[in-house]
Parts: C-alpha cells; sequence; structure tokens
C-alpha cells in the first residue's frame, strides 16, 4: 500500500511585507512626532488619523502606497524650518516689544503656510495713513532682518476695520489696506530685502479677526500681517484640508 502524500502547503507571505511592515512603522512614528509638536486640535488630529486608515494593513492587488520616506522627511523638515523661523522673529521682536511696551500690539503665531507676524495699526501709521511712522522703523528693521536670512516668501496684508473711509487719497478701506501693505513691502526693499520674494495685499475690512462691535475689537482688525510662506508646507497643507472637505463631502466614507 502507497504511502499517502502531504497536501501541498500554502505559500507562505510575500518578501516585500517586511519592508511593508518598516515603512507603516515609520509613518505610526512620523504622525506621533506631528503630535508631539503641535497644539492639540481635534479637527487636524481626526484628518491625520484618517490619512492612515487603509495604511496599517495588507493592500489590495494593484494599490500603492502614497507616502515615501523621502516624503516623511521631506515634511519634518518643513516643520522645523517653519520652527526655527518662528523662533528667530520670536526672539527678535521679544526684546524690542518690551523696550517699546509694544506687547500687546504684536503677536507672532505660526499657520498653515509658515509663520505669521501680526501688528496693529497704530503702531505703525497715523489714523487715515499709509506713511509708516518713524517709531515703527526700528520694529520694520528687526523685521527686515530676519526677512533677509529666511528662505521663505514673504506676503505683507494690509486689513482694516469695517468704518467707512472717504478722503482724496483713498476712497475706500480697499485702497488705505493696499497702500499701508505696499508701504511696508517699499520698506523692507530699501532695507535691502529682496523685491523677488515680496508680495503685498489689501483685503479692506472683509477678513476681520475680531467682530467689529466695539472701539477694542475694531482695533485688533486694523492690522498688518506679515507672513512668512513656505511653498512646500503650504502646498502640504492644502492637500491635508482638500481632504478633509472630500472625507466631510462623502460622510467620512
Amino acid at each position: 500500500m502507497g504511502e499517502k502524500k502531504c497536501p501541498e502547503c500554502k505559500p507562505g507571505s510575500p518578501l516585500w511585507m517586511a519592508t511593508f511592515t518598516d515603512m507603516n512603522q515609520l509613518l505610526l512614528t512620523f504622525f506621533i512626532l506631528l503630535l508631539s509638536m503641535a497644539s492639540m486640535d481635534q479637527r487636524k488630529i481626526k484628518v491625520a488619523l484618517g490619512s492612515l486608515q487603509g495604511s496599517l494593513g495588507v493592500l489590495k492587488e494593484g494599490s500603492q502606497t502614497e507616502y515615501t520616506r523621502d516624503d516623511i522627511m521631506s515634511r519634518m523638515s518643513m516643520v522645523k524650518n517653519v520652527q526655527n523661523v518662528k523662533s528667530k522673529v520670536t526672539q527678535n521682536l521679544q526684546s524690542y516689544a518690551k523696550q517699546a511696551n509694544l506687547q500687546q500690539n504684536i503677536t507672532v503665531s505660526e499657520s498653515k503656510k509658515g509663520v505669521a507676524v501680526r501688528i496693529m495699526d497704530s503702531s505703525l501709521f497715523a489714523p487715515g495713513s499709509a506713511d509708516l511712522k518713524e517709531e515703527a522703523k526700528p520694529l520694520m528693521d528687526k523685521i527686515a532682518a530676519v526677512i533677509a536670512e529666511s528662505p521663505f516668501n514673504i506676503v505683507v496684508e494690509g486689513h482694516t476695520d469695517d468704518l467707512p473711509l472717504t478722503t482724496a487719497q483713498y476712497p475706500s478701506n480697499w485702497e488705505l489696506s493696499t497702500a499701508r501693505a505696499v508701504s511696508v513691502v517699499k520698506y523692507f526693499i530699501g532695507k535691502g530685502v529682496s523685491a523677488q520674494k515680496l508680495s503685498a495685499a489689501g483685503y479692506g475690512e472683509f477678513h476681520p479677526v475680531a467682530p467689529n462691535i466695539s472701539p477694542e475689537s475694531r482695533a485688533k482688525n486694523r492690522r498688518v500681517e506679515i507672513n512668512f510662506v513656505s511653498p512646500e508646507l503650504a502646498e502640504s497643507n492644502k492637500n491635508l484640508f482638500d481632504a478633509e472637505e472630500e472625507s466631510q463631502a462623502t460622510g467620512g466614507k
């Protein structure tokens, strides 16, 4: 009587599974690192975790992963650059703002595009004017020095409150806000900053940061914002929020 043949064994896992597992661990470490360095914004956390869905299991045949190790390292480099610029801007402005008693008029924060420096208009201009005050120039010099060393592009924005403005020189808040932004840009150019990395925009009263319901809140809206813009970070965050909007439109599926 012949011996029974053993049933044919199923093939083991393919060799690429080891590399795939390593990549998943890198992705998980990367997101944990981002969360440890950033504020706990629940909306962003949800999007970040959502991007991991499907990446920690076996891919369907014909599928490929979205992120490579180079993508991860590039993102980490962008985050580090933003934090370095924010640190330099803050260090340069803190001592001056304290000496000039301007702590309440200047804020430095990270934005979706890079770093934003917000300055209330009373520190820079007389009411209804786009000419920089003499006492504002030391502050502008501090910022110009940081801009000159920064690899980021600079977008200067002018903003006003909602009170109507009608003068021969500035028929509306649009003109005044734009003229103020241009005035700041021209000052930076005069200090040796390359014009190629500078741009100006005026938004009038249409991008308020506070309700226009009191003199105090209107004062917050009358401002100039100097934005250090990282094109790569702006594009990366745009893709992140586009993914969030698409997820919301499809019911989070």
